[in-house]
């Protein structure tokens, strides 16, 4: 049994640790100002978070040129987004500054529970991303994934997700007369085994696999452009290392926002599983918000991550938007090479078709120089993939 009131959402919903009974003696977080900074915090994290991620859903569900293998996987990502910052922002520190749960027998067993299946979901998500990346990048003659592949994988995340997080609603009880919404476990043995597995479920192994991922699309990237034959001008040369520097920013910000948002409160639980005299520490609480509110924070960076630094995401959000200028009666006009580049990246035609639609268009009798498009062609289209993340 973990006695504890907070509601812990880093390697799932590790529990509720013991804050409030008894009350620990010069606690910070006892302090109203502190308190204020802590509501302060997660307000601007719930309101960032639920409009960033609502914005993605709304231009994906709204365009249906926006739903690609790759959006389709960032959409389920702002989903799992919301349901976090719905549940685990505002609950997470009105049960501990309130010292008991006030919110009924019913969602003292969904809470807890719908914050370790949108754990799940948001980092098997990033997972699946960035395999398909890799496998794109990788393999670039290998069909890309379809949109009823990616549709099931994505019911396959959920279903996952609601099985291994079951325990978590099953086990939490509602204390009376004092009202706490806690955990009571078969055994502690079974507590702890659970919970070991759930950390590395959640993201010890969704960290390394993204972080082997991106490290190889990147290698793989840099090797193409040194191998990539023929003469090349000054300002094409320019172009591609800005491409190349704007993607290796790309990739590891997005492993680093990743394992900086969410290892110091994985931390912060598997103490708390192992060590339980780490409650008593007066310093605990305020670690656990601080550790808290930077996991909660990745909510309000993925959507920039992986949507607003796609161009296709940042016209849709600029037509929706009201502070950007509309286009004339909504509509923005594209060239033919703007609708040739956006149907290669939809993520329902593979390499050998956009292949094939380079060498329709282009002219050329020197047995060299088709060499030259099959490289420039799949570099670029590599490149507009990578983009599209």
């Amino acid at each position: 049994m973990n006695d504890s009131p907070i509601l812990s959402n880093g390697t799932a919903v590790e529990g509720w640790s013991t804050t409030n009974r008894p009350t620990i003696k010069n606690d910070v977080t006892s302090n109203s100002l502190v308190q204020l900074v802590f509501y302060i915090f997660y307000a601007n994290i719930f309101a960032f978070g639920v409009f960033g991620n609502v914005l993605v859903c709304f231009v994906v569900a709204r365009n249906r040129q926006m739903q690609t293998v790759t959006n389709l996987f960032i959409t389920n990502l702002a989903l799992s987004d919301v349901l976090l910052c719905a549940l685990a922002v505002p609950f997470t520190p009105l049960y501990t500054f309130l010292g008991r749960w006030i919110f009924g027998r019913t969602l003292c067993h969904l809470v807890p529970y719908a914050q370790g299946v949108s754990v799940y979901i948001s980092t098997f998500t990033l997972t699946s991303i960035a395999i398909d990346r890799f496998m794109v990048i990788i393999y670039p003659f290998h069909p890309r994934m379809k949109i009823e592949v990616c549709l099931a994988v994505i019911v396959g995340i959920w279903i996952i997700a609601l099985l291994f997080t079951l325990p978590y609603g099953l086990y939490m009880h509602l204390e009376e007369p004092y009202t706490y919404c806690e955990e009571h476990w078969p055994n502690e043995r079974f507590r702890k085994i659970f919970s070991s597995i759930t950390s590395i479920l959640q993201f010890v192994l969704p960290f390394f696999i993204i972080a082997f991922c991106y490290i190889c699309v990147s290698i793989k990237l840099n090797d193409r452009a040194r191998t990539k034959p023929g003469a090349k001008t000054s300002q094409r040369e320019e172009i591609d290392r800005e491409r190349k520097k704007r993607t290796n920013r790309m990739l590891i910000a997005m492993v680093a926002v990743f394992g900086i948002s969410w290892l110091p409160l994985n931390i912060i639980n598997v103490i708390d599983d192992f060590y339980s005299l780490a409650n008593d520490w007066t310093y605990y609480r305020i670690c656990f918000f601080m550790t808290h509110c930077l996991a909660m924070s990745s909510t309000c960076y993925n959507p920039f991550l992986y949507a607003w630094l796609n161009d296709n995401f940042r016209k849709e959000f600029k037509q929706v938007l009201p502070c950007f200028p509309k286009a004339i009666n909504g509509y923005t006009p594209r060239n033919t090479e703007e609708f040739q580049n956006n149907k290669e990246c939809s993520g329902n035609n593979t390499i050998q078709e956009s292949l094939l639609l380079n060498e329709t268009h282009i002219r050329t009798t020197n047995p060299e120089a088709r060499e030259l498009i099959v490289h420039e062609t799949t570099t670029n289209n590599m490149s507009r993939d990578l983009e599209e993340i």
